[in-house]
């Protein structure tokens, strides 16, 4: 995060005609003390005095009320010095008093006139960022999030969630919503997500069938397909949240995803399949014209089987190897809630299998109704894929 420049306090108060101007509801006495403080604060933060400046501000700032003109200005030239205070106290292995000075910085708001500016609120929330590299540097985890939450609640900018996912994985804490959105509550959300290793997983079937049993909407939360990865996409989840939702999606546990999910209440299904069955199960995925989305489009039909398989294997299945590893580390972790489903189970006997995952998202089902259901879906043509393996 780049470093904000200096605001200037004085400017607000002195035109560069050099008269003062008046500030309202202060008597002449006190106006003049308040030019002082602000004048000797800018000179101390120039000179990155920062306990001169804490000192001099805080003093200035107690002189305004928060109708009045400036004081956004003040608690900004505040939270500058709190920042070049508390860096010297991390230099400085003074972890204690920038713990507590970090809690002032904390209490602070833009309550005034710069309530609605975007951009002063985007350096207002920047400074907030800085203290949360600081205190990561400095392996403060725990206070590095509160920093990067206070800077998200203040001014969500693009880099916010970089931060924000590191300062969460470093300390281990659980991702909340208002972390990604203050418009919702979590009683309103319901989703379903499915998440399979294998490309040609019965998928059509089983996330159709759970559309069909519950009525919920078919909803992929990516920002594209082809050869990006199906990260959940922010945006996306933000504005279906309101709606009940049957996901699919391939997508490894990343930390991104995680927290995300943790955040929405999303608890995923994870679908898995033997390695050996996956590779034919792929091979025949991009014959049938897959490999129109793969890196290997160009080659792809003059190869013969064999080299077609050693490309697979080589490029595309250790992905697989990450995403179930992926899942078996923030299942034991408790991470998230997983739900386990194999492809050989869902094949073997498909109305048990998604009467447990309708019981793992508390929905009820007979088995006849199930049954019937799959019965109607697997009459449909070109709505059902199991390729060969």
């Amino acid at each position: 995060m780049q470093g904000l420049n200096l605001l200037d306090a004085r400017s607000h108060f002195i035109p560069q005609s050099g008269k003062t101007i008046g500030v309202p509801h202060l008597s002449g006495n006190t106006y003049s003390i308040l030019q002082q403080e602000v004048d000797l604060g800018v000179q101390a933060l120039k000179r990155e005095s920062a306990d001169m400046a804490v000192t001099f501000f805080q003093s200035a700032l107690q002189k305004l009320t928060v109708d009045q003109p400036f004081y956004d200005h003040l608690v900004h030239n505040l939270l500058l010095s709190y920042k070049l205070l508390i860096e010297k106290l991390l230099k400085r292995g003074d972890t204690s008093t920038a713990l507590d000075f970090l809690r002032a910085a904390l209490r602070l708001e833009i309550r005034g006139e710069m309530a609605e500016d975007s951009t002063f609120l985007r350096k207002f929330a920047g400074a907030f960022q800085s203290l949360g590299i600081a205190f990561f540097q400095s392996g403060l985890n725990e206070a590095s999030l509160l920093c990067c939450r206070r800077a998200i609640s203040v001014y969500p900018g693009p880099g916010s969630y970089v931060n924000l996912t590191n300062s969460l994985a470093a300390s281990g804490q659980r991702a909340i919503l208002s972390d990604f959105t203050t418009e919702i509550s979590q009683s309103s959300l319901d989703a379903i997500f499915l998440s399979p290793a294998s490309q040609r997983a019965p998928r059509h079937s089983s996330k159709n069938l759970l559309v069909n049993l519950t009525g919920y909407r078919d909803l992929f939360t990516v920002y594209a397909a082809g050869q990006t990865e199906h990260e959940i996409y922010l945006p996306t989840l933000r504005e279906s949240a309101h709606l009940d939702t049957v996901t699919q999606q391939h997508c490894r546990a990343s930390d991104a995803n995680i927290h995300l999910m943790q955040a929405f209440g999303i608890r995923p299904v994870v679908l898995v399949r033997n390695i050996f069955d996956s590779v034919m199960s792929l091979l025949d995925f991009y014959d049938k014209g897959a490999f129109q989305t793969s890196f290997a489009r160009a080659d792809w039909p003059a190869l013969d089987e064999e080299t077609k398989i050693d490309l697979l294997i080589e490029n595309v299945i250790p992905w697989y190897f990450q995403f179930v590893s992926s899942w078996d580390l923030a299942d034991k972790q408790k991470r998230v809630e997983v739900h386990w489903l194999s492809y050989e189970d869902l094949v073997a006997d498909k109305p048990a299998s998604v009467l447990k995952v309708l019981k793992f998202y508390g929905l009820g089902a007979s088995r006849p109704g199930v049954e019937q259901r799959i019965r109607e879906i697997e009459s449909g043509e070109g709505k059902i894929r199991f390729n060969k393996a």
